[in-house]
C-alpha cells in the first residue's frame, strides 16, 4: 500500500473517531448544562429581590420627550443672538410586563463638559452615550424607571481664566436648574410613567456627577454668592440668584436685547428629589453640605485627571486648564457626608457581597463611598466605550475633529471596550441598587429580623445639669431599625436604657420603655428624682451611659452606639421663675444673619454664660464669663435653622430661648 495513502486512511479513521466522541462528550456536556441552567433558574427565582437583582428581562425606552426648553448660550459663530431657547429631551426607560402601581425614579445626567459631543473633544457627552444607556437599561431591568436627560450645554473653555470659571459655574447652576425641572415633568406625569414622587434618585456621570452633588448640597442664596471662589474680583456674585433663578430653577429676570436668561420652573410643583450618586465628578465646595444635604452614593477613579477624587482643582478637558481650585471628589464628599449623619440609613445596611467587601478594603472601612483602583496613572472613566471609527470618521466641526476626540479620550482610557466598560457598569449598579433600596425601605426584611441603628440625641459626651423644680425637657432620640415598622409578629418596640460608666445594661441603673416612637421626652424632674434614688450626691456629676433595645416577637437587638453621659442634679437656682427669666432675655435680631445680641433686663442678676445649641442639643457656640446684662454672638458660621440659646445667669438662673438663623 502507498505510505501516503496509508496516511491519508489512518488520518480518516482518526478524525472520524474524535468526532464520534466529541458528538458523544458535546451531548453529554449539553445535558449538564441543560440541567445546571434550569438549576439556576430555580435558584435565580427563589433569589433575586426587585431593586437589588434583574428581574426583567425587556425594557420599553420612549426615546426624544421634550420635558422642558430653557434659554441656553448660543455656542456657535457668529454667536448672534447670544442666548437662544433650547428644547431639552429625554428618553425614559420602564420594565416592560411590569405590574407595580408606582415604581422608584432615577434621573441620569451624563457627562461632556457642557459642550456637544466631539466640540467637546470627547466622543461622549449625552443621554445617547452608550454608559447612559447601558446604566438605565441594567436599572430598569431591576424595576426602576429611569430618565436619561440632557440638560442645557454652553460656555467657552478657551476663555481666560476668570472668565472660563465663572461661565463653568453657570453652566453647572443651568444643569442643576434642568435636573429640577426634569424632576417637576415627572411628578406632573407620575401617573402616565407610574412614578413613586416620594423616591427620586439622581445619578451623574463626570460632568453629570457635578450637577448630582450640586443638586444634593446647595439649598441657600448664601451658597450660591456667598462663597468668595465664586465671586468676582469686586466680590460680587458670578451667579446672581435674582438674574438667574435660584437653585431649584423659579425666577429669573429679562434683559433689553438679549431676553429672559431663565424660564422660571412651576414653583406649585416641587423639583426634589431624595438621595444622588455620581461616577465621576466633583463637588464644588463641600461647605455646601450640611444637615439638609441628600444622602450620597459616591464611585470615583482616584487617578481622574479632570476631577479630584479627594480635595483639589478642577480640570476641564478641552483646554487642562484649572477652571475651580479645591473642589472634592467622593474621595471626600462620602466621609464628610458621613460624618454628617446624612448617609446613616444607608450605612445602616447590611451589605453580604464581595464588591462591598472590596470597597471596605480600599478605603479602610469607609461605608457607602466606592474608589476605582487602576493601574494606569491617568485612567479616569473606565466605564465609557464608543465605536472608534464611526467617532474617527466625523469631521465636524473641522476636518479631523472625531479622531482628535477619539485620541485624547484614549488617553485616559487606554484599555477601552464594551466588554470592560460593561464590567465596571456592572460593578456601579451593584454597589448603588442596595443602597438605594435601603434608603427607600424597598427591601422587606424577615418579619423577625432587626436592622442596625444609631443613637442621635443628646449627642456623644454630653453634659446635662437638671433640678428639680425646672420645668425643662430632655429629648433622647435614635434612628429606627429599618425593619417594616408593622409585622405580622407586631410593631417594633424600643426601650432607653441608661447605667453607669462602669455598669452593663444587662442589669441597667434605669428602663423606660417607649413603645414605637424614635424619640423620649423626660422632663428634668424625671431625672432629678432618678439620680436621687440612685444616691448621686447633689452637684456631683455622675459618669453614665445609654443605649437603646428595639424588640420584635422574641428578636431584640441593642444600638450600634453606646453614648457617653454626665448627669449633674443640683438645687442652685430653685425659686426662681423661669417663665419670668425668658421674658425678661430679648434675642436681637431674630432672626439673625451675622450676630445677634442677648440682653437681660437689669431688674435680674447679670449673664455669666451662654449657649447656643442646635436641634439635637448639641452645643455649637459658647460665650463664658459674660458679667453684663448684655453679649454679643457672632452666629455667621451658623448654618440655617432654628436654635435654643440658654442663658445662665450669675445667681444660677437660667431659662432658654428660641433662635432662628437665615
Amino acid at each position: 500500500m502507498d505510505k501516503n495513502l496509508f496516511f491519508v486512511l489512518i488520518k480518516n479513521y482518526l478524525f472520524a473517531a474524535t468526532q464520534k466522541r466529541l458528538q458523544k462528550m458535546k451531548k453529554n456536556l449539553l445535558s449538564l448544562i441543560t440541567v445546571f441552567a434550569f438549576a439556576a433558574i430555580c435558584m435565580n427565582a427563589t433569589a433575586q429581590k426587585r431593586y437589588v437583582d434583574e428581574v426583567f428581562t425587556n425594557v420599553l425606552k420612549t426615546a426624544n420627550i421634550e420635558y422642558d426648553s430653557n434659554r441656553a448660550i448660543n455656542i456657535f459663530p457668529p454667536n448672534t443672538p447670544p442666548i437662544i431657547t433650547t428644547k431639552l429631551r429625554c428618553d425614559i426607560y420602564q420594565p416592560e410586563g411590569d405590574t407595580a402601581a408606582k415604581r422608584p425614579l432615577i434621573i441620569l445626567a451624563s457627562t461632556g463638559s457642557y459642550l456637544p459631543v466631539i466640540i467637546n473633544q470627547q466622543p461622549t457627552g449625552s443621554k445617547d452615550d452608550s454608559s447612559i444607556v447601558e446604566l438605565a437599561n441594567r436599572l430598569t431591568k431591576r424595576g426602576y424607571v429611569v430618565m436619561a436627560v440632557n440638560y442645557r450645554l454652553g460656555w467657552n473653555p478657551n476663555a481666560a481664566s476668570a472668565a472660563a470659571t465663572e461661565q463653568l459655574i453657570k453652566a453647572t447652576y443651568r444643569a442643576i436648574q434642568d435636573v429640577r425641572n426634569a424632576i417637576r415633568f415627572m411628578r406632573v406625569n407620575a401617573g402616565t410613567y407610574k412614578i413613586d414622587t416620594s423616591r427620586i434618585v439622581v445619578g451623574g456621570q463626570g460632568t453629570g456627577g457635578y450637577v448630582a452633588l450640586g443638586l444634593a448640597a446647595v439649598n441657600s442664596r448664601l451658597d450660591i454668592e456667598g462663597k468668595l471662589k465664586f465671586q468676582r474680583g469686586d466680590f460680587s456674585p458670578m451667579v446672581s440668584v435674582d438674574t438667574l433663578g435660584d437653585w431649584n430653577g423659579i425666577g429669573g429676570v429679562s434683559i433689553p436685547g438679549i431676553g429672559a436668561l431663565n424660564y422660571s420652573g412651576d414653583p406649585t410643583v416641587s423639583g426634589n428629589a431624595h438621595m444622588v450618586f455620581n461616577y465621576g465628578g466633583a463637588m464644588g465646595d463641600t461647605t455646601w453640605m450640611d444637615n439638609a444635604t441628600l444622602p450620597i452614593i459616591g464611585l470615583h477613579c482616584p487617578t481622574d485627571r479632570f476631577a479630584p477624587y479627594r480635595t483639589g482643582n478642577v480640570v476641564v478637558p478641552t483646554t487642562n486648564a484649572t477652571v475651580i481650585e479645591s473642589a472634592s471628589g467622593a474621595g471626600s464628599v462620602i466621609p464628610y457626608a458621613n460624618s454628617l449623619g446624612i448617609n446613616d440609613k444607608m450605612n445602616a445596611g447590611v451589605y453580604n457581597d464581595a464588591i462591598t467587601a472590596r470597597a471596605l478594603t480600599v478605603t479602610g472601612g469607609v461605608k457607602n463611598l466606592y474608589p476605582f483602583i487602576s493601574s494606569f496613572p491617568a485612567e479616569g472613566s473606565p466605564w465609557e466605550w464608543w465605536d472608534r471609527q464611526i467617532v474617527q470618521g466625523i469631521n465636524f466641526p473641522s476636518v479631523g475633529a472625531g479622531r482628535n476626540a477619539d485620541s485624547l479620550a484614549f488617553l485616559t482610557n487606554p484599555f477601552m471596550s464594551a466588554a470592560r466598560a460593561k464590567a465596571y457598569i456592572d460593578t456601579i449598579v451593584q454597589f448603588i441598587s442596595p443602597r438605594i433600596a435601603v434608603q427607600f425601605d424597598l427591601l422587606p426584611l424577615p418579619v423577625d429580623t432587626l436592622a442596625s441603628f444609631g443613637l442621635i440625641a443628646p449627642p456623644n459626651n454630653a453634659s446635662v445639669t437638671v433640678r428639680n423644680d425646672s420645668t425643662k425637657t430632655i429629648v433622647v432620640k435614635w434612628a429606627k431599625s429599618n425593619s417594616p415598622f408593622t409585622t405580622t409578629l407586631g410593631p417594633i418596640t424600643y426601650e432607653w436604657l441608661i447605667t453607669t460608666a462602669t455598669g452593663n445594661f444587662n442589669t441597667p441603673v434605669a428602663t423606660i420603655p417607649t413603645g414605637i416612637a424614635d424619640s423620649l421626652v423626660l422632663t428634668e424632674k424625671a431625672v432629678y428624682t432618678l439620680l436621687s434614688s440612685a444616691s448621686v450626691p447633689v452637684d456631683v456629676a455622675l459618669a453614665a451611659k445609654w443605649t437603646v433595645r428595639a424588640t420584635i416577637g422574641s428578636s431584640s437587638l441593642l444600638s450600634r452606639d453606646v453614648f457617653n453621659i454626665n448627669l449633674t442634679r443640683t438645687d442652685k437656682g430653685i425659686g426662681f421663675n423661669e417663665i419670668a427669666i425668658a421674658n425678661a432675655i430679648s434675642l436681637y435680631p431674630n432672626p439673625a444673619k451675622e450676630n445677634v445680641t442677648v440682653t437681660m433686663d437689669k431688674l435680674h442678676s447679670v449673664i455669666s454664660q451662654v449657649n447656643v445649641l442646635d436641634i439635637t442639643g448639641k452645643v455649637v457656640l459658647t460665650q463664658n464669663e459674660v458679667s453684663a446684662h448684655e453679649v454679643v454672638l457672632n452666629t455667621e458660621n451658623l448654618t440655617k435653622g432654628i436654635y435654643l440659646v440658654n442663658v445662665k445667669l450669675a445667681n444660677g438662673a437660667s431659662a432658654t430661648k428660641r433662635l432662628a438663623i437665615q
